[in-house]
């Protein structure tokens, strides 16, 4: 929970700065530094991949195939992940309606490599998503291995939107730090307030489709 409360602090930072303008020429300067190193036809299609999959696809199965193969554990973990992202959906939604901030194309000479998206700029959607998701793997795997791999998935996909030029570094700052927060802060109060529901929940499917064997 405190980590939580202080990554959503320094979002909140961050979050003044990026408006007051304080931090846009350096801001800009390296958009153009990460979105001008080109990887090449191979590595602008794999940054392309995961752009497109690596959020919903990806984190989507994961919570899917620890719900329905997961033991009693993994499914709870399975459950307190969706409402996590349902959560985080919503508050990405209402931030970037209260935080407009414009794409870095074509206000500065990016490379644009995927289309353009018309909403705001800040905070990144899906860095907001997939940090939510490493953050509460993270804190709450067992299997360190997986975990591990899983947020670095996470960091690829942050990186690509500022590769594609589709979002500012400070962009996928702001959706990680808002990310973490949601995933530790949200996560402390699913235990403490919804886990009898959610064990209800599993108890019931677990009736349904029996006991589970995948143990996260």
């Amino acid at each position: 929970m405190e980590a939580g409360l202080w990554s959503l602090g320094v979002f909140a930072i961050v979050t003044v700065l990026v408006f007051s303008g304080r931090l846009q020429a350096v801001d800009a300067q390296s958009a153009l530094l990460v979105n001008g190193y080109d990887l090449g036809g191979l590595g602008t299609g794999l940054m392309q991949l995961f752009t497109s999959y690596g959020r919903e696809l990806v984190w989507g199965l994961l919570v899917l195939v620890m719900f329905l193969f997961g033991n009693r554990n993994t499914k709870i973990l399975a459950l307190e992940l969706a409402v996590l992202f349902l959560l985080g959906a919503l508050v990405g939604d209402l931030s970037k309606i209260l935080l407009p901030r414009p794409r870095p194309f074509p206000t500065i000479p990016v490379t644009l490599r995927v289309p353009n998206e018309t909403d705001s700029s800040y905070p990144s959607g899906h860095a907001l998503i997939v940090s939510i998701g490493a953050a509460f793997c993270l804190a709450r795997f067992r299997r360190r291995i997986l975990a591990g791999l899983i947020t670095f998935e996470a960091g690829i996909v942050c990186y690509s939107r500022v590769y594609l030029g589709v979002h500012y570094p400070l962009d996928v700052a702001g959706g990680v730090l808002l990310g973490i927060a949601i995933a530790l802060v949200g996560t402390s109060l699913l235990r403490k307030y919804v886990q009898p529901h959610l064990t209800r929940t599993v108890e019931a499917t677990e009736r349904i489709l029996g006991n589970g064997y995948v143990d996260l």
